[in-house]
């Protein structure tokens, strides 16, 4: 019987985080541990996690002595897991309560799997905006997997089911991505020969609290999309060819509508 690891990654999450633990304490699935990484938080959450810790044995905090960021903080408490599977969660989201016993089963249907499900998206209140239906992503093989994800951020299965063996081979979270970490990682999970196979449920809520980005945070998202694709230069190009390693990398410089020429100076100046 596989063991089952959920780590929780936190910052000032507290309004939010009972109900993200709670979700993954209330599933229909045993989970063998609950690792909340608090990444020094100071608002309250490790109050929190502390008086939930005390009720429910399962959860294992971690505090970190000063903010790591998140690409850090969950790749480290993701390398502290002791189970063999390991899943996912932000601390202002939560999961449905089916979610990791749906993707349990798709897993032991076709091992070595990564399993995940639809994820709804809903605003900072908890009401529901739209949810995305992502079935299609298991149908793909390694080469339309990657050549998906590469050329999308947000249609994307998020808090999958995999296991520790499968993280540690590709080398987890890169600590240098301040943002798109979780994006960079699969693209390499997209290229390892493993099916990817649904739960056929919407298991996760994505609270979307941010409401716009300013011209300047724009580009610096554009700056670390940059960099993950550099980062995969040759994956991508050994897979899928120069060419659309090229196309991908355009089409990210292209997202505020300037001239490539005009956003590579800025992301000069950015330190790039």
């Amino acid at each position: 019987m596989h063991t089952i690891s959920c780590v929780i990654v936190s910052y000032n999450n507290e309004p939010f985080l009972a109900e993200a633990i709670l979700s993954v304490v209330n599933q229909t699935f045993p989970v063998n541990e609950i690792i909340v990484a608090d990444d020094g938080s100071t608002d309250g959450s490790r109050e929190l996690i502390t008086s939930l810790a005390h009720k429910y044995p399962q959860i294992q905090p971690i505090f970190r002595e000063k903010n790591l960021g998140v690409a850090t903080n969950r790749d480290l408490a993701i390398r502290a897991a002791k189970s063999e599977l390991i899943t996912t969660l932000d601390g202002d989201d939560w999961y449905s309560p089916q979610k990791i016993e749906q993707e349990f089963l798709a897993f032991n249907k076709h091992e070595n799997s990564i399993a995940y499900s639809d994820f709804c998206i809903v605003k900072r209140g908890g009401e529901e905006n739209h949810y995305l239906d992502l079935a299609f992503f298991s149908i793909f093989d390694q080469q339309q997997r990657l050549h998906w994800i590469i050329n999308n951020v947000v249609k994307l299965p998020r808090d999958m089911l995999f296991a520790k063996k499968l993280y540690l081979d590709v080398e987890g979270i890169r600590h240098s991505l301040k943002k798109y970490e979780d994006w960079e990682l699969k693209i390499r999970l997209a290229a390892c020969a493993n099916s990817w196979v649904h739960s056929g449920l919407v298991g996760i809520y994505y609270r979307k609290t941010n409401s716009g980005l300013s011209q300047d945070n724009s580009l610096r998202h554009i700056n670390y999309q940059y960099q993950a694709l550099r980062l995969n230069h040759k994956l991508i190009k050994d897979y899928l060819g120069e060419q659309e390693f090229w196309l991908a990398l355009t089409k990210v410089l292209l997202t505020t509508g300037r001239s490539v020429f005009g956003i590579r100076s800025k992301l000069r100046k950015l330190g790039r």
